[in-house]
């Protein structure tokens, strides 16, 4: 079998030629587009394919420098933001699990027609954000068996004068207010043990702001020293004074 003979260029069959495929030269040609071509065809089998091969890359060539003039001649396209869904917030934490409240009976002094204590109150942020806004509410009754648990121990429902706001409490940080509250002694439930007229009284907080919903909490306050043992109530047969050794205890 002998090679087959060199095709003729189309200017040597006076066929005009067509513009050359635009190619990069760094790119390899894709095998599964080459075409196998048989040795043994003849020139007139090859010509005709090769041709319309030529002039279909001619074509496409061609459109191809039309689409980028006409691209180039139209301005940019304007790219629309997206529109990204507000982020939800995250729901507020319960309030106990936001600040921690700690309550300090300081002083107790009784008149002939007041009881009134003087606290001290600290609330500790327990959050990596900043409490804002946070309004501290205080009163005082007084304990009896006889009385309703609702009208004694206060919950989530029971109005309590505010008497701070706190503007902003840090991360991790406190804040300690003081402050005091009065009762009328005729209003007073006293508890009677033998002749023995006695007063117990409750000192309910309220803070709100400080995360979803309120911390609410009540503590006896009685005679005795912070951390010692049972507290003891005052006496009311006595002459009027001022009781400077008083602790409180959290009803749970």
């Amino acid at each position: 079998m002998t090679p087959a003979e060199p095709l003729p260029l189309p200017s040597d069959t006076g066929a005009p030629m067509p513009p050359p495929i635009p190619t990069d030269a760094t790119t390899p040609t894709d095998p599964a587009f080459t075409l196998p071509i048989d040795d043994t065809e003849s020139e007139d089998s090859n010509w005709p394919l090769l041709a319309a091969l030529a002039a279909l890359a001619a074509l496409l060539a061609a459109g191809f420098a039309f689409w980028r003039r006409r691209q180039a001649s139209r301005p940019p396209p304007e790219i629309e933001k997206p529109v990204v869904a507000g982020a939800t917030a995250r729901p507020a934490a319960p309030a106990d699990q936001t600040v921690i409240l700690r309550a300090e009976a300081v002083k107790l002094t009784r008149s002939v027609a007041f009881a009134t204590l003087k606290y001290r109150l600290t609330l500790i942020n327990r959050t990596h954000a900043a409490l804002k806004d946070v309004t501290v509410g205080a009163d005082i009754v007084s304990a009896h068996a006889q009385s309703p648990v609702d009208q004694q121990v206060a919950n989530s429902g029971t109005a309590i004068e505010t008497r701070h706001t706190i503007a902003r409490v840090s991360p991790s940080q406190s804040m300690t207010i003081e402050g005091q509250v009065q009762m009328p002694l005729a209003q007073a439930q006293i508890i009677h043990q033998g002749r023995l007229p006695l007063l117990v009284p409750l000192l309910r907080v309220r803070v709100d702001g400080a995360g979803d919903g309120a911390l609410v909490k009540t503590f006896v306050i009685g005679q005795g020293v912070p951390g010692g043992g049972r507290l003891q109530p005052f006496r009311l047969d006595d002459a009027p004074r001022s009781y400077d050794a008083v602790a409180q205890r959290e009803l749970a």
